[in-house]
């Protein structure tokens, strides 16, 4: 008899944190960088999705080094921080992020998508705000904000800058 018990508790155990794991699958064996892309799927009760993360696709290079992650965020994550993916590229010791923003948070602010880029200590260098149509600067030619920081987080200039990337002078 106990042995039965036994053995359906560790039953219910394995189901109980077979509910909670997410799902794990190669999706391409020779990607963009000639290595793998994984997908994974958080599940409700997963710890990762009670955070915020919904699903994750991740591309390494042949050496196995990450070089982009792609985070796409739950539901409630999204209308609270504002943003429904990010993508992080791995650029040697450097760091480049996008985020792509709600379109609750996009109509809010005027942009989009946020580019920042981080320097091998992880310090933000600049930050790249795409521009909706429909925004003041954007009709008079501005595509894209340029918001350069010193390596104390102080920002030293901005650039206003049409799709060819030339400089735009609002008067």
């Amino acid at each position: 008899m106990k042995r039965i018990a036994l053995i359906t508790s560790g039953l219910i155990l394995y189901v109980s944190v077979m509910a909670i794991a997410a799902t794990e699958e190669v999706i391409s064996k020779n990607n963009e960088y000639g290595g793998l892309t994984k997908q994974i799927v958080y599940s409700e009760k997963d710890p990762d999705f009670k955070k915020g993360m919904y699903k994750i696709i991740a591309s390494y290079d042949n050496e196995g080094s990450k070089k982009k992650m792609e985070i796409y965020a739950t539901e409630s994550h999204s209308e609270e921080q504002g943003w429904y993916k990010k993508v992080i590229y791995y650029w040697g010791r450097k760091k480049v992020s996008e985020a792509y923003s709600t379109d609750s948070d996009s109509e809010k602010y005027g942009f989009h998508r946020m580019v920042s880029y981080f320097d091998k200590d992880n310090i933000l260098e600049k930050r790249e705000y795409y521009l909706n149509k429909n925004t003041t600067a954007a009709k008079l030619g501005v595509f894209k904000r340029v918001v350069h920081y010193d390596n104390r987080g102080k920002v030293t200039h901005v650039e206003d800058l049409d799709q060819r990337g030339n400089l735009v002078l609002i008067e």
